[in-house]
């Protein structure tokens, strides 16, 4: 796949927004868990993970969507 050009756009501002909304989406999903889970137990931790694992690969894919497989 190659990346698409968006013109206007700077590339820094790019990621710097994605990156914001990824950490507020994460935030807000782990606050919400933590009303129903002790953020001590186990399987918190377990779930923490595997949330932050996922929203950052979907950040990552998109970055690599709009930037192409080469963008570091």
């Amino acid at each position: 796949m190659i990346g698409k050009v968006i013109q206007g756009l700077d590339v820094i501002d790019i990621v710097t927004i994605v990156g914001k909304k990824n950490r507020k989406y994460q935030a807000v999903l782990l606050a919400e868990i933590e009303t129903v889970m002790d953020k001590d137990s186990d399987d918190y931790k377990k779930i923490r993970k595997v949330i932050l694992d996922s929203y950052n690969g979907y950040t990552r894919s998109i970055l690599r969507l709009i930037f192409g497989d080469d963008f570091e």
